[in-house]
């Protein structure tokens, strides 16, 4: 899989996201989306709250996190599932 570059703007508002789009360059693909404008997705993946981390595998939920996370904690959760 290969990593999502986000735009300026959009790093601004979400840095750990960009930033963990660059770190795992070639590992995963990093998206950022609205709950409120995805409301399909936010049912498929058994979202219930936000920030919401849903990493997935071929399609499947291979893990699941809500809350805010710094940035370590979002590599712990990451490194812990890839």
């Amino acid at each position: 899989m290969s990593a999502h570059r986000t735009s300026r703007r959009r790093r601004a508002r979400d840095p750990v996201v960009g930033d963990i789009a660059d770190e795992y360059t070639g590992r995963l693909t990093a998206v950022r989306t609205d709950m409120t404008r995805c409301p399909s997705a936010t049912e498929r993946y058994g979202i219930t709250g936000a920030p919401s981390y849903v990493l997935l595998k071929e399609g499947e939920v291979v893990a699941h996190g809500t809350g805010p996370m710094t940035i370590a904690e979002v590599r712990e959760f990451l490194d812990g599932h890839l």
